[in-house]
């Protein structure tokens, strides 16, 4: 998982290795003075058909 701040460069935040399924909870450090935020999710494995990514949520 990626995230950008105001339009900047993305940050990785997170990366699996092997499967995951369950809730997982992230902090992320938001640069001072940041007014918007995109995030964005990738998927380079060869078993796509279980890729999900469901609830995203953002709370400060």
């Amino acid at each position: 998982m990626y995230a950008s701040f105001d339009g900047g460069a993305p940050q990785l935040l997170k990366s699996y290795r092997s499967n995951v399924n369950g809730v997982e909870t992230l902090a992320v450090d938001v640069p001072a003075g940041s007014t918007s935020l995109s995030l964005r999710f990738r998927y380079t494995g060869t078993n796509s058909a279980f890729w999900t990514i469901d609830q995203v949520t953002v709370a400060p």
